[in-house]
């Protein structure tokens, strides 16, 4: 039987891992504020007549101002928070 090897990280791999999860949080919610918040500015027209309005617009609204709040601390760098050092 034969035993995989797994090489080991150095920590110019963890760094550049680390920074490209940052940098797909920070794009990820950034398009999700800008789409959640575009969709909320186009059920609060008039002009639209869609079943639920009322509804979408308040959630859509919702979403928007959370994934903005997410996007803002990704930026920040407060997603120190969510992921953990390995040692």
């Amino acid at each position: 039987m034969l035993n995989t090897i797994v090489p080991k990280q150095t920590t110019q791999q963890q760094t550049k891992n680390q920074w490209n999860l940052h940098r797909h949080l920070v794009s990820d919610t950034g398009y999700a504020a800008l789409g959640f918040g575009t969709i909320c500015g186009i059920t609060g027209l008039k002009k639209v007549k869609i079943p639920n309005k009322i509804k979408i617009h308040k959630y859509s609204a919702y979403l928007a101002g959370i994934t903005s709040f997410l996007h803002f601390g990704f930026i920040k760098g407060l997603d120190k928070i969510f992921t953990r050092k390995s040692k």
